[in-house]
């Protein structure tokens, strides 16, 4: 027992010291590392050497686009690399370390920051250590949260795609200083694009079309790389929630025109489709950002819908005007019976009940037949005698003379007119009353019937017009949308 207490006492002596031992080393290594080492010269060997230092860019979340402020967020791991000769070792000296996590605060810095940030904040979220290796290679991978601006282009907005970019370069060192090159993978090729973290899901409203990354050459002598984020956004959401009630809104504006002048609603439900459409503009104007560089395809599909509707409103009116109409305040002109009664109406698919009287009739004045008639002469009626030529015509063998002989007498007799009764007087005034009564009041109600007849047929024929201005206006705005959104890589040969 006391062998095995001794055995067990010996060893944890000599990890204790193991422990001790490394720590010590990397205590060692560092203090001779950082003895005159001054974090702010430039790690050159001469000074117009330029300092190679790689850039790359881990994405771990695309938070999103805020469109309204030209806003893109997104949480990124920045991959920096560089080269300090100043940091190198021989591992054998020092018990074999090969790689030391140093603080940041320490050692030189690139100083490569966010320079189209659109809140102020231009470094990253932490400061996390950089990894020393022993040949002098120094890599620094900070995550940060970086809200850069991305000038928005609304004019195919919701079916629109975003070309966002995150420009970093050194803020004090030039291109005399320090050469800005793209990151290497494992195997040792440049990495030219933006690289998605293992854990990276995508969002429900925008989807990474392409992330390309390139070097460029400002005119002020400074290098930067630039990221870009090459973005669609899935417009499912603005499809069901804007654009289908919008269209289906339009069907109903297209109904308006069926609705009958004497259900009292017609232009009511117009009103109430132009104020629905004005509500779905004023949702859209808290979503898209207050620019004149380009008006959005669906702020143009409901103008165009509005301004639909607003002539429907107008044309209602036209056709509640044309429908009121009576014979006491207008005459129908000669061209609109001929048009919007005998020509429009077969080509619109309508037929009237009442058979139409044939235009060349309407023209030509009726002529007075000669027929036993009432006057009135002296205040007296008289029966007007016929002519006893048209009654009884020459004798020949099919009117042999005979009763007609003494018929003619009495016709011809001394007076040529036959004074009536005064009761018969009054009887035939009443009929006559009673009868011009009647025909004025069927010829009133036949006009007016004419006028209603004209605006159902002006409001077919704004029924069909509306729909083709509805049907075509739609796929033209569509149709737009859906040749000309299409993403490409900008860096990309074609």
């Amino acid at each position: 027992m006391k062998s095995l207490d001794l055995i067990l006492l010996t060893c944890c002596l000599c990890s204790l010291s193991t422990f001790g031992g490394a720590s010590e080393v990397e205590k060692a290594l560092l203090k001779q590392l950082f003895t005159g080492y001054n974090l702010k010269v430039r790690p050159a060997s001469r000074p117009e050497e330029r300092v190679v230092v790689r850039v790359g860019m881990v994405l771990s979340s695309f938070v999103g686009l805020n469109m309204k402020n030209e806003e893109m967020s997104s949480v990124v791991v920045m991959n920096l690399e560089w080269t300090d000769h100043r940091l190198s070792w021989k591992p054998k000296e020092h018990d074999g370390v090969e790689v030391m996590r140093i603080p940041a605060a320490k050692v030189w810095l690139p100083d490569i920051v966010l320079i189209n940030n659109n809140d102020g904040v231009f470094d990253v979220a932490l400061h996390v250590h950089v990894q020393a290796y022993s040949n002098g290679r120094i890599t620094w991978t900070p995550p940060a949260l970086y809200c850069s601006s991305c000038g928005v282009k609304v004019t195919y907005f919701p079916f629109d795609w975003q070309n966002c970019t995150m420009q970093f370069r050194s803020y004090t060192y030039d291109s005399t200083e320090i050469d800005v090159q793209y990151a290497l993978d494992s195997k040792g090729n440049e990495i030219r694009e933006i690289q998605l973290d293992e854990s990276f899901s995508e969002g429900g409203e925008w989807h990474i079309r392409h992330k390309p990354c390139r070097k460029n050459m400002n005119n002020d002598l400074y290098e930067d790389m630039t990221f870009y984020l090459i973005i669609e956004r899935k417009p499912l959401y603005y499809v069901l929630n804007i654009i289908l009630p919008c269209i289906l809104i339009t069907i109903i504006a297209i109904f308006n025109f069926y609705l009958p002048p004497d259900a009292g609603e017609k232009m009511g439900l117009s009103i109430n489709v132009l104020l629905t459409l004005t509500v779905f503009l004023l949702l859209l104007a808290d979503k898209i950002p207050e620019t004149s560089l380009g008006v959005p395809i669906i702020v143009n599909y409901i103008m165009f819908t509005m301004i639909l509707v607003t002539f429907s409103v107008i044309l209602g009116v036209v056709v509640l005007n044309l429908h009121h109409r009576s014979p006491n305040t207008h005459t129908m002109p000669m061209w609109v019976r001929k048009i919007f009664i005998h020509m429009l109406p077969p080509y619109l698919g309508m037929m009237r009940p009442k058979v139409e009287t044939p235009l060349s009739l309407e023209t030509i004045p009726r002529r007075e037949k000669k027929i036993v008639t009432i006057s009135k002469v002296a205040d007296e009626y008289f029966i007007r005698k016929p002519d006893s030529s048209i009654l009884f015509p020459k004798p020949n063998r099919f009117h042999p003379e005979g009763m007609c002989t003494d018929l003619r007498k009495f016709i011809d007799g001394p007076s040529s007119y036959l004074t009536l009764p005064d009761e018969l007087k009054s009887a035939i005034v009443a009929i006559i009353y009673i009868a011009e009564a009647l025909q004025a009041e069927k010829d009133y109600e036949a006009l007016k019937e004419d006028w209603q007849y004209v605006a159902m047929v002006v409001d077919r024929m704004f029924l069909w017009l509306f729909v083709v201005f509805t049907t075509v206006g739609t796929l033209a705005i569509f149709a737009d949308a859906s040749f000309n959104h299409t993403p490409t890589d900008p860096f990309k040969a074609p």
